[in-house]
């Protein structure tokens, strides 16, 4: 298709300036300057700046908090501390800490230990004293004491001794020294119904037993329930049952509130997340009215209102701050520019418009497209983009809106350009088979136009104590490089700038022929190198993908968020493979190896794995989601659940070696280190160490509590040894 058009008919526009300036400077190679000059080629930004001084007869001036972070982050902080002095917003205020300063999920909801216990680490639930709790019901009973003057001590050894050789000292939940009472917290439904991967039985003889021993020892015991959080009654009720016990409250006064809720390191948080509903609230034109019908039909409507409490009086305090100086906002300016061009005070001069990066396009610039094509029925629009590298929804980017082209821009054609020139073709496939496992992502046939000789993908996993992968990939790199008599480039990428590595300049002078630098994915998008090393591919907040979750009261003025699991951070690492033109590399990070990795394992094609062998990623029997790690300690080597201090399971070591892992190999159970059978537990997957109970020593299942198979020792067990005692909370 030939398109003929007249000089300054064409605009094309980028997101960012220095892609603007590539655009140009490709247009102008492309195409000539005399060709070039006719085309107008601007940011979104520069588009709307000139489309309100045409209509308005002068340009708007831009905030300075609108192109500084930190500037808009201080403002937004002052304006939190400058309406605590208002008792009314302190208390609304006091209310969000208090209850509702991570997204609550009820422990019913989980199906295992590890998914538990993967919520409460990826919202790092702390009360307001710092302390890591082991529930968000718990850490809302700590926030309310705190807030209410009343001392107390989570977890402290009870006043008497209790422990036995099977059971370590009790620790109820949280005990007020100035008064002596003790309280439990016990995740008890209405229906008296626990979670489903707590035993109910077990369960219910630990509060009979709780509840003898503070009647015989005569030690007040006041009780509280998860279904009084269900009805949103928990803290009133505490406070009632803790009057009962002549326990008085004394709230703390709201001038206080900022300083403790600083000293705490909790308003920097907060007003981030302001900072970011806000650019969002902007950016998607949504209204305070919208966005409280929005949070109406949620599942956390409390917690939703609560919030839009706090911002509605933050908000009205921002947007009289730019008045007062008669600045605007970038998202003030784009919804200014779409109504003049909606209303007709602007007239479009272009007839064809071309967008790149357009999986990037958000809901604000997308109905600015719209207003403009609209002008004429003759109007084109030419988006290009990639679906497969949609990572900024964090920034407002809606996938929607090219997902759903024809919906919201009318009648379209799709071309797909199916050749990949960066990339060896078995990166290619490896990477495209990757992305597509989400159903949602459109489907594309690539070809890339390099081909190679055997598999370019390597994952590196951890091995020996001072293995390094980083160095290893690196040599390999260098020897193949060094046949080439070349200078390569490698680009070594992180999911966030601390996974750099410290020693660059070693590593430099290590590897003189070849030109090291390091950058995020996100940074690297666009860009290649000859050679790619993926650093941190690990579970945990920070690993890969990450689980630090978007704070779900974004979802109010976000994208809808997509149904298939770690839809973005699949998308994230597809861009890391991509950037790479011959290897990658794919570093994995501790003992915990990130799902990504493992599930590029499981598929097993067309890569090579360097490092330790992956047999030995054995899952914990108990929470399920965590891994068995090798520990050291007063009495010898032990296996450990990697979601330690939440999950507390512990096994032995192989009593052949004293030092590897007995797991299920080769139809049976033998060490993965010295490869010795070991005894297999007849009812599960586990195998039997030799412990010690108050009735002497007898044989128990490695998966216990999961699994309570028992036999009495026989003679013809010699290879057994005794389990340290780790005796468990009653």
């Amino acid at each position: 298709m030939t398109l003929v058009f007249a000089t300054g008919e064409v605009s094309v526009l980028a997101f960012a300036t220095d892609a603007r300036a590539e655009m140009e400077q490709r247009i102008r190679k492309r195409l000539g300057d005399a060709v070039a000059s006719g085309l107008t080629v601007r940011t979104f930004h520069g588009l709307g700046m000139a489309i309100i001084g045409e209509a308005e007869g002068k340009r708007p001036t831009l905030a300075t908090v609108a192109e500084d972070d930190k500037a808009l982050f201080d403002l937004l902080k002052s304006i939190v501390a400058d309406l605590l002095a208002d008792p009314a917003f302190s208390r609304v205020m006091v209310t969000w800490f208090q209850s509702h300063f991570a997204p609550y999920k009820s422990a019913s909801e989980f199906r295992n230990h590890g998914e538990y216990w993967s919520y409460i680490r990826a919202n790092d639930i702390r009360s307001l004293k710092g302390e890591k709790l082991k529930s968000f019901e718990e850490c809302e009973i700590a926030n309310f004491l705190f807030l209410n003057g009343v001392p107390y001590e989570y977890e402290r050894p009870y006043e008497h001794e209790t422990a036995t050789p099977d059971r370590r000292q009790y620790q109820p939940d949280f005990y007020l020294p100035d008064t002596g009472i003790y309280i439990e917290h016990f995740a008890m439904a209405a229906s008296g119904n626990t979670p489903p991967f707590i035993d109910h039985e077990e369960y219910r003889r630990s509060m009979a037993w709780k509840r003898r021993l503070h009647a015989d020892r005569g030690t007040v015991l006041i009780e509280t329930f998860s279904h009084e959080k269900a009805a949103g009654r928990l803290t009133d009720n505490l406070a009632a049952k803790l009057a009962a016990h002549g326990v008085a409250l004394s709230p703390i006064r709201p001038g206080e509130v900022f300083a403790i809720l600083e000293s705490q390191g909790r308003v920097s948080p907060f007003t981030r997340l302001v900072a970011t509903f806000l650019q969002h609230f902007k950016g998607g034109h949504v209204t305070l009215a919208e966005a409280s019908r929005r949070a109406a039909a949620r599942p956390d409507r409390p917690r939703a209102e609560a919030f839009l409490a706090v911002f509605g009086r933050i908000f009205e305090r921002y947007q009289g701050w730019l008045a007062a100086r008669r600045q605007i906002g970038f998202h003030d300016m784009i919804l200014k520019a779409t109504e003049h061009v909606e209303t007709g005070r602007y007239t479009s001069p272009f007839g064809y418009i071309l967008v790149d990066e357009f999986q990037d396009i958000s809901p604000g610039r997308a109905r600015l497209l719209k207003a403009l094509l609209d002008q004429s029925p003759s109007n084109q629009l030419f988006a290009v983009g990639d679906d497969w590298q949609a990572i900024y929804r964090f920034a407002g980017s809606d996938i929607a809106v090219m997902r759903a082209f024809a919906d919201r821009f009318g009648a379209s054609a799709r071309v797909d350009l199916g050749t990949m020139f960066r990339c060896v073709d078995r990166i290619a496939a490896t990477a495209t088979r990757f992305v597509l496992k989400n159903p949602a992502q459109l489907r594309k046939d690539v070809t890339a136009v390099t081909r190679a000789n055997g598999p370019c993908v390597h994952i590196g996993l951890p091995g020996a104590e001072g293995s390094d992968l980083l160095r290893e990939a690196l040599r390999a790199i260098a020897a193949e490089t060094a046949t080439r008599r070349e200078t390569a480039t490698v680009l070594l990428l992180g999911r966030y700038r601390h996974t750099q590595p410290r020693d660059m300049d070693a590593l430099a002078r290590e590897h003189p022929g070849l030109r090291l630098s390091f950058m995020t994915v996100h940074g690297a998008k666009g860009l290649e190198a000859d050679y790619a090393i993926v650093l941190g591919l690990g579970t945990g907040r920070f690993g890969f993908p990450t689980e630090i979750a978007d704070d779900p009261i974004l979802d109010l003025v976000l994208a809808a968020p997509e149904g298939y699991p770690n839809a973005e951070e699949r998308r994230l690492l597809y861009v890391a493979l991509t950037r790479a033109k011959r290897r990658v590399f794919l570093l994995a990070d501790g003992d915990q190896p990130s799902p990504f990795i493992r599930e590029l394992l499981k598929d097993g094609d067309d890569l090579t794995v360097f490092g330790r062998p992956p047999a030995t990623a054995v899952s914990c029997p108990r929470c399920v989601e965590g891994r068995l790690q090798r520990r050291d300690g007063e009495r010898g080597t032990f296996y450990g659940c990697s979601n330690w201090p939440y999950c507390g399971h512990t096994q032995d070591a192989c009593p052949h070696c004293g030092t590897g892992l007995p797991a299920c190999a080769d139809g049976g159970v033998r060490c993965l280190d010295c490869g010795q059978p070991v005894a297999g537990c007849p009812r599960c997957d586990g195998w039997l160490q030799l412990k010690r109970g108050r009735h002497g020593p007898f044989l128990g299942c490695s998966n216990w509590p999961g699994c309570s198979h028992t036999q009495n020792v026989g003679p013809a067990r010699p290879l057994l040894r005794p389990a340290p005692v780790r005796p468990r909370h009653p």
